[in-house]
């Protein structure tokens, strides 16, 4: 019998408008070569200049009744990021940002830091943050550690893809108060992939594999120049040919960001980019944390296998279906929902095979005949 998938979210419909020592020696960088890497980072991540604020007075503009209705402070910074992600295409800029804030008020983002997230994924999910040499943040991911299918079989989809995402606006707020001290006008993270552990249910889940993807494409479509690097260490060959799978889903510009080095030498990859003092032993540098190598007040191991005791009973989950269908390769089952403003959409469903993608549309003129004409809401 396949494998279901429960799937549930709701969005609110509205009118549109201690040091130890370490077997690793630090490696040597050139001043030449930091200071070329610091300029190009601090080049892009420079001040606006007077052109940019003209476009960045008109963008408030246009967007002030979408930007009124947001629950923080949209700073400069956010709109420079998307308007130099765009090389100063002012309407795709404008469009990107629209996007953007229906995507984060669907996902709840500006209020992300009240959220509580499954304890299973604060227990098991592996992750902290360190600071790379110019002090700004590195997001640690431990994927190899995370049993994925106790994972998936224990929360949702949506859960797993809300918890990363918060994890990326985590770093985000790092980056705004580095900005402060350093005075540029943004500033950007790393992210550092631990592989180590790894194992077939990494490849072999296609559960794993629609939500892992899932959030790269929302990832690539929402959060411009927010990561200066992206370094995947203790990669095994499976892992490198997985990678190479994915490509057709990374961009251009994703691609350029990402680092894979060999097995042998992900330890010295490391050592270009952070200082090996302020560094977990654990991951080759010579920080210990009241004796312990990986540092947990910093960066959250994860607890290993997920018990059963956190799985779903996927008999029970779901006991009543208003409705039963069938989806063919390629094809589309559409519900029409007509809603008032401010009435809270709410959907739960249950697939039996993973390929297979969820959107909402909204149709502000009611008389679209095709997706194409109307706009994506979710994700």
């Amino acid at each position: 019998m396949p494998k279901s998938k429960i799937h549930s979210a709701s969005i609110l419909a509205e009118q549109k408008p201690s040091e130890c020592g370490s077997s690793l020696e630090e490696t040597n960088i050139s001043p030449k070569t930091l200071a070329k890497r610091l300029i190009k980072s601090e080049d892009l991540c420079r001040l606006p200049n007077e052109s940019e604020l003209c476009q960045l007075s008109d963008l408030r503009r246009m967007l002030s009744p979408q930007l009124a209705k947001t629950n923080r402070d949209v700073d400069d910074g956010y709109l420079l990021r998307w308007l130099r992600s765009k090389e100063g295409r002012f309407d795709e800029t404008a469009d990107g940002v629209k996007k953007d804030l229906v995507f984060r008020k669907a996902w709840g983002l500006d209020k992300i830091a009240n959220w509580t997230a499954p304890e299973i994924l604060e227990k098991y999910c592996g992750y902290g943050f360190l600071a790379d040499r110019t002090g700004n943040p590195i997001l640690m991911s431990l994927l190899g550690n995370m049993d994925v299918e106790g994972m998936l079989r224990s929360v949702q989809s949506k859960d797993y893809i809300k918890f990363s995402l918060a994890a990326i606006e985590k770093g985000i707020t790092l980056c705004r108060q580095r900005a402060q001290e350093s005075g540029l006008a943004f500033e950007q993270m790393m992210l550092v992939f631990d592989l180590d552990h790894i194992t077939s249910a990494h490849y072999s889940s296609k559960q794993f594999a629609s939500s892992f993807t899932t959030l790269i494409m929302l990832f690539q479509e929402h959060y411009p120049l927010v990561l200066r690097k992206i370094l995947i260490i203790r990669a095994p060959e499976m892992a490198r040919i997985a990678f190479n799978s994915m490509t057709p889903f990374l961009s251009e510009t994703t691609q350029k960001l990402i680092e894979i080095p060999s097995e042998e030498d992900w330890k010295m990859a490391l050592s270009e980019y952070v200082d090996l003092d302020a560094w977990p032993v654990h991951w080759g540098g010579r920080m210990c944390e009241n004796g312990d190598p990986k540092c947990p007040s910093k960066v959250r191991y994860g607890l290993g296998p997920v018990p059963d005791s956190y799985y779903v009973d996927q008999s029970t989950a779901m006991p009543d279906y208003d409705q039963l269908t069938t989806v063919y390769a390629g094809d589309k089952h559409l519900i029409e929902l007509r809603v008032k403003a401010n009435t809270r959409i709410s959907w739960q469903y249950m697939t039996e095979e993973e390929d297979i993608g969820f959107a909402v549309y909204f149709d502000s003129s009611g008389t679209a005949n095709n997706l194409a004409e109307m706009e994506c809401v979710y994700p």
